[in-house]
């Protein structure tokens, strides 16, 4: 009898097992029955962020997606999520972007080396010229320099070789053709190149080299790609339209170039987009109230992005699975955890006339270990950053399991050697100082396998100055560095005495300098060498002042850092130079004198606020400095309630404490930041250096608003100190602070 109710248990059991496993199957059948999902990802730039907020939510609605085509921005996040990338890592990784870096191409600030630093500072336009026997622009604002490093995922470098269809999802990005007009869509190769391509904004972004094609964003052909999609096996289509409709401009904008340029490339769009909009079988359009370029709130558009979709929750609910098969079909479309990927040997295709040597000096990656992305990214930086390179990029190429061989792509910019940049200032202040300067400055590049560069510098307003130099590194690392330069400069001073306007003194100097120098590490330069020279003095003044002619030189040095975190305003870090001067008669001039200078300056954040807080002084150490280099104070570089150059003397001091509040702005190259301005300031010059006394210093305050601008900062100041003196101010443009008081 027990055997018997054994038997019968057995053989329910058996019957049970046997059931399960065939309604599993039939549930497997049933799931494989089902239509194949697209997901199409259409191009809006910022817009684009909803995009992660439409995976969110087709997640929490379990539905699946089993093929992925994308546009532009749709393409980046597209990508991310066909090499296995879940919907939160994507969510937390648009939220952790810095969009003010990667659309910075260079080295942040701290990284570059201290002459470009310098080339930073240097008061012109953020963007440059070149000359092939006739001027020639870039083909893009933004190299995209940084672009291969902010999703960090091997995957994205590795995956598309063995073909787009065998990622996680099926995928393809959409771009086109610059010569033909084509779409393409490629269907194996570099992923992330092709990715890139597909959001290369013309005129923002330079075309992408793909085999014999130059190709640029897609929206210019096909922003949301339902028939690439279709084409690839889907059969039903989930398309996501965040591209701007033309009744979201605002009229206002029409009055201007760029509102009615922009509005005509939404409305051509949209009369490509909705024809194929009608090929979906659901359309997503997300509540966006941002347009393209704010990228500082892409994340803003995750929310309205998933709403969109549960807001058709019923209409896409046939498409869903049962939780259990959901999870069974992100099971089948995960991604194992691959571990290190070991570097076997490390390759350089170099298509410039930089030196394969100095490229491979500053790639630490090492044979034999892991790949290190992070450092790979900072020697790259650091190659672009010769600023003769169009971009520097790096490819992988598996030699293994785990395996992969480095290769290093260096493109030199069409237009190299030659390098133009431009620059502009107005500088407006009550009593009829009224300033404009031009600036330009020529670079010839990379003259020699060191680095050699041949600089030269006009400077055309009250001030004309001409001057040449060429800087010749003496290694490859480009540490050491013999400079030799030559300047022409006419200068007109106007001359207070007692505060009082009393005329001009005019100089006109020629000037040959031999500098041996050494940069220390990326955040300081020390120089020093030989001055000679012819000067022309004359005074237009009512006063006695020095004038005459004839040959002067002397000894120059120079000690300079630089470690702030940006170079026009520095929101951490510190930076600041001492200089000395001296004068032998031994040269030819009539006297022997000396000249140091000194400063520091330390910047601090604390949320939207900035300090900075800076202190200098220089002196005659007991010499008698002549006239024309004595260090002067006024204007908004220091003591703002005093005309500039209104304060002169041997010796100087000067504290200031300056604040600086955000109250508007964005992250992309083209937002407009605007900020409120309030400095306090002590100091005074001196005649004569007998007299020189802490005592007497005089004190100012200044307020002012500062926005940011296309062609610098504009700036509207007022500053008046406690004995009743002011003045009010207005710039335009990007101001070089001269590096020391007196003229050098």
């Amino acid at each position: 009898m027990a055997l018997r109710v054994w038997g019968s248990r057995v053989l329910l059991s058996v019957c049970l097992c046997l059931t399960a496993l065939t309604a599993a199957a039939l549930m497997a059948e049933a799931a494989e029955e089902r239509p194949a999902v697209g997901l199409v990802l259409g191009g809006g730039g910022a817009r684009g962020g909803a995009h992660v907020g439409v995976l969110l939510a087709l997640r929490d609605l379990n539905i699946p997606v089993d093929y992925v085509a994308g546009t532009s921005m749709g393409a980046v996040v597209g990508a991310l999520y066909a090499v296995g990338r879940t919907p939160d890592e994507i969510d937390h990784l648009f939220r952790e972007l810095a969009w003010a870096d990667i659309f910075n191409d260079y080295p942040a600030h701290p990284q570059r080396t201290f002459r470009r630093k310098q080339d930073a500072s240097g008061a012109f336009l953020p963007f440059e010229w070149g000359w092939r026997g006739r001027l020639v622009m870039p083909n893009g604002i933004i190299a995209g320099q940084k672009f291969s490093f902010v999703f960090r995922d091997e995957s994205l470098y590795l995956g598309g070789y063995q073909g787009f269809d065998n990622l996680v999802y099926p995928f393809r990005a959409v771009a086109t053709d610059l010569q033909t007009g084509e779409l393409v869509a490629p269907e194996q190769g570099n992923l992330l190149k092709v990715v890139r391509a597909s959001m290369s904004i013309p005129g923002v972004f330079p075309p992408v080299r793909w085999g014999q094609r130059t190709l640029v964003d897609g929206y210019l052909v096909r922003n949301v790609p339902v028939d690439v999609c279709r084409r690839m096996g889907a059969e039903k289509i989930i398309a996501v339209d965040v591209e701007p409709l033309p009744s979201d401009a605002d009229p206002a904008s029409f009055h201007e170039l760029l509102g009615v340029t922009l509005q005509k490339d939404v409305i051509v769009g949209r009369h490509s987009v909705v024809p194929v909009l009608r090929e979906a079988d659901f359309v997503i359009r997300p509540e966006l109230e941002m347009n393209t370029l704010e990228y500082e709130r892409a994340d803003d558009a995750i929310g309205p992005g998933y709403e969109a979709v549960m807001a058709q929750a019923d209409a896409l609910r046939p498409l869903a699975l049962s939780p259990a098969a959901y999870a069974e079909h992100l099971a089948r479309h995960s991604r194992p955890d691959p571990g290190p990927l070991r570097i076997t040997a490390i390759g350089l295709r170099n298509r410039t006339r930089v030196s394969d040597q100095a490229i491979l000096a500053n790639i630490h990656q090492e044979v034999g270990r892991p790949l290190d992305l992070d450092r790979l990214k900072g020697d790259l930086l650091t190659i672009y950053d010769f600023g003769i390179f169009s971009l520097v990029d790096f490819s992988l190429e598996y030699t293994g399991p785990r395996e992969a061989r480095l290769t290093i792509h260096a493109d030199e910019k069409y237009y190299a050697p030659h390098i133009l940049n431009f620059g502009a200032t107005y500088y407006g202040a009550t009593g009829n100082e009224s300033l404009l300067d031009a600036r330009l400055r020529w670079t010839w590049l990379e003259l020699n396998r060191f680095g050699a560069e041949l600089r030269t510098d006009l400077l055309a307003g009250p001030t004309l100055r001409l001057r040449t130099e060429y800087y010749q590194p003496l290694n490859w690392r480009r540490g050491p560095f013999l400079a030799l330069s030559g300047q022409y400069a006419n200068t007109i001073q106007p001359w207070y005495h007692d505060l009082r306007y009393r005329g001009d003194y005019k100089t006109q100097a020629m000037t040959l300098r031999a500098e041996l120098g050494l940069r220390i590490g990326k955040w300081g330069e020390l120089r020093a060498g030989l001055d000679y020279g012819y000067l022309h003095a004359s005074d237009r003044t009512e006063l006695p002042l020095t004038e005459g002619r004839g040959a002067r030189g002397g000894w120059v040095a120079a000690l300079q850092w630089d470690k702030l975190d940006l170079a026009g305003l520095p929101l951490d870090g510190y930076a600041g130079y001492l200089r000395y001067r001296g004068d032998r008669s031994a040269f030819g001039g009539d006297r022997d004198f000396d000249q140091l200078e000194a400063r520091l300056l330390r910047a601090r954040t604390w949320g939207r606020n900035v300090i900075h807080i800076s202190v200098e002084g220089g002196g005659a150490l007991n010499s008698d400095l002549p006239e024309h280099l004595m260090f002067t104070l006024g204007g908004l570089d220091g003591l703002t309630a005093f005309a500039g150059k209104q304060l002169r003397g041997q010796e100087y001091a000067l504290g200031r404490l300056k604040w600086h509040h955000k109250i508007h702005g964005g992250a992309s190259p083209f937002a407009t930041s605007w900020y409120l301005l309030a400095q306090l300031e002590a100091g005074n010059a001196w005649y004569r250096a007998a007299g020189t006394s802490l005592r007497d210093l005089r004190y100012t305050g200044s307020v002012g608003v500062v926005v940011t601008t296309f062609l610098g900062p504009l700036t509207a100041a007022y500053g008046r100190s406690t004995d009743g003196h002011d003045t009010a101010y207005i710039t335009l443009g990007f101001r070089s602070r001269p590096l020391a008081r007196g003229t050098q």
